[in-house]
């Protein structure tokens, strides 16, 4: 073996791949927003992660008896870490706005994102609920799918577990926040969340993510 020979086989041993790419997504609005919710269609897009279905079927409730939501509709996926596709275009098609819950874990947070995206381009004004473990893998996913003013609003982590009355207290403290996004000026809201929880030029820190489920 020749002096080239020896040092081609110790550069191969030593040359380490980085499997990280760059995201280069172009960034859309959000959608327009209702001026208010009064006689809306609102569809509840519910995950299937535990206690979704209360948190929403509460949320419902109080939107029809506080803020004169129409009519609720409700549809639910058959597991968390699948994309909602029929069922979202379902909702967009019937439903003047969507609340989407909920993420609280890797899969499921990246899913529901991708959920409320494909709502909001559709033009479906899109409250997306993630724990407030997980939001900031919610931002890092809305950014790197170009809609970085995506609204989140968060509930306590963990959700699963959670009595049923405490689902119930967690809707009634986040509903003025949900009636806020889907109702106030889009330049506003997406000037108030693009960063909320990361700055602009900063990366989640997937090491500080636990779910102690």
């Amino acid at each position: 073996m020749g002096s080239n020979d020896t040092e081609t086989e110790q550069s191969r041993a030593t040359a380490v791949l980085d499997p990280r790419g760059t995201v280069n997504a172009a960034s859309d609005p959000i959608a327009d927003r209702l001026g208010s919710l009064a006689g809306a269609t609102v569809g509840l897009l519910d995950n299937s992660k535990a206690n979704a279905d209360v948190l929403l079927a509460e949320i419902g409730r109080l939107l029809e008896s506080e803020y004169g939501v129409a009519e609720t509709l409700s549809r639910r996926k058959d597991k968390s870490p699948i994309p909602a596709d029929s069922i979202a275009t379902q909702l967009h098609q019937r439903c003047d706005a969507v609340v989407n819950a909920y993420g609280d874990c890797g899969s499921c947070t990246s899913w529901c994102v991708y959920d409320s995206v494909h709502l909001e381009r559709a033009g479906t004004p899109t409250a997306t609920v993630n724990s407030d473990e997980f939001v900031t893998l919610g931002q890092s996913e809305a950014r790197s799918l170009g809609l970085p003013g995506l609204p989140l609003v968060t509930v306590p982590h963990p959700m699963g577990g959670v009595p049923k009355a405490e689902v119930r207290e967690r809707a009634r403290e986040v509903l003025p926040e949900i009636v806020a996004v889907l109702t106030r000026d889009r330049d506003a809201l997406e000037a108030d969340y693009e960063n909320r929880y990361l700055d602009a030029d900063d990366a989640v820190d997937t090491s500080t993510l636990r779910c102690p489920i």
